[in-house]
């Protein structure tokens, strides 16, 4: 419904071409970008994007803020419910593990750690789903099939970055997402 949604508002927004609406990919991504201030300090700002127009948010208690009428979309309460609980505990998890291995990858506090995960769809096509680690706003790791693998510009912190990741082969396999 929220997809027939938008190919109506390209047609019906001046100067919308209805062809080029079903040849430019639809992009959705949820960002969460957490700053590690210490050991026992971290604070995290999550929202979700639907191309460039910011749909959600995220407050402090993993619940999705809905920015606008129809960002719900069809979902029920209770599949939203399940996501933000599959959400927050997967980032929870995220952030214990990069706590628990600070020293070990040489992070030095404050620091920051972005998390982007989304897909693109083309009309018609299968979507094509995505997830990426930044640590200070550079590249680390990219999520592919079941697999975390490290940037080519990550150096060695991607490389263990890379290691330990992929010894969560359960939390690994949850994130590849189904297709639709």
């Amino acid at each position: 419904m929220l997809f027939l949604q938008l190919v109506l508002l390209v047609f019906l927004l001046p100067g919308g071409n209805s062809e080029d609406a079903f040849q430019k990919p639809v992009s959705f991504r949820i960002i969460l970008t957490s700053s590690f201030y210490n050991p026992s300090w971290t604070q995290n700002q999550g929202s979700a994007w639907l191309d460039e127009l910011e749909t959600h948010g995220w407050n402090k208690t993993g619940a999705f803020i809905f920015l606008w009428p129809w960002s719900k979309g069809n979902f029920s309460k209770e599949r939203f419910i399940e996501l933000e609980r599959i959400f927050h505990t997967n980032s929870i998890r995220l952030l214990q593990i990069i706590h628990y291995h600070v020293s070990e990858w040489q992070l030095e506090y404050p620091f920051q750690v972005q998390i982007a995960g989304g897909c693109d769809s083309h009309f018609g096509d299968v979507s094509v789903g995505y997830a990426q680690i930044a640590y200070q706003g550079s590249d680390l790791m990219g999520f592919q099939n079941t697999s975390w693998w490290p940037s080519p510009k990550g150096g060695s912190r991607a490389q263990q970055v890379h290691v330990a990741l992929n010894t969560y082969h359960q939390a690994n396999t949850s994130l590849h997402p189904p297709p639709f």
